[in-house]
């Protein structure tokens, strides 16, 4: 009888044992089981805020402006080259064959001793030949400068005493026709040192070549 009890407290004790044993890994398993969701809430929860703050980064990134570029600048166009003119400043072509001495009468040394306001002389029969003080720069033909042409022109100038140019024509010219007209109006304001006779102021017909090239 004594050893039936004994038995039966020694099954009582390993059922209670066991009975804790389960309850506490009955214990464990809940507190795994409700701390696992909210572990992966907040990783979620921090992926997710991840994404939004990487993707605001890229939006940021997109919308900033691309610099625009700079624009080129324009060049100038190429001015027209004036033109290489023959004559230096100490004196311009005065041999004319087309007014010689005889055509104002008498010779050069048997010339008029007293000079009247209409009396015109040539460079072979003044004393100081008339000088060039200043000339009006000349544009080059636009047209011709496209063709790169060249030419010259050789104008005759009648010089009154004051140093003006009273008449120009032309006298040869080549090509013609292209650059007549602005060797015309280019000579006309022309100024010189009038020529002189006998100490006196002259008018006198005088050469002058006009070269337009691009030199």
């Amino acid at each position: 009888m004594a050893q039936k009890r004994k038995y039966g407290t020694f099954f009582k004790s390993i059922e209670a044992f066991f009975f804790m044993f389960l309850g506490g890994l009955l214990m464990m398993a809940l507190v795994v089981a409700f701390n696992k969701p909210i572990k992966k809430k907040e990783d979620k929860v921090k992926k997710e805020a991840r994404y939004v703050k990487m993707e605001k980064k890229a939006v940021k990134k997109a919308a900033k402006p691309k610099p625009k570029p700079k624009p080129k600048p324009k060049k100038a166009p190429p001015k027209a080259p004036m033109p290489n003119l023959s004559a230096s400043l100490s004196g311009i072509a005065m041999d004319i064959p087309e007014f010689a001495t005889d055509s104002i009468g008498g010779d050069a040394t048997d010339l008029l001793d007293e000079i009247s306001e209409d009396t015109v002389m040539t460079g072979n029969t003044v004393d100081v030949k008339p000088k060039v003080l200043s000339r009006s720069q000349m544009e080059y033909p636009v047209a011709a400068m496209k063709k790169r042409i060249k030419g010259y022109v050789i104008v005759n100038v009648l010089i009154d005493k004051q140093g003006s140019v009273e008449t120009a024509q032309v006298l040869e010219a080549f090509p013609a026709g292209v650059f007549d007209a602005v060797a015309l109006n280019g000579v006309r304001s022309w100024r010189f040192a009038p020529a002189k006779y006998k100490g006196q102021a002259v008018k006198v017909w005088a050469k002058q070549k006009v070269r337009f090239d691009f030199n």
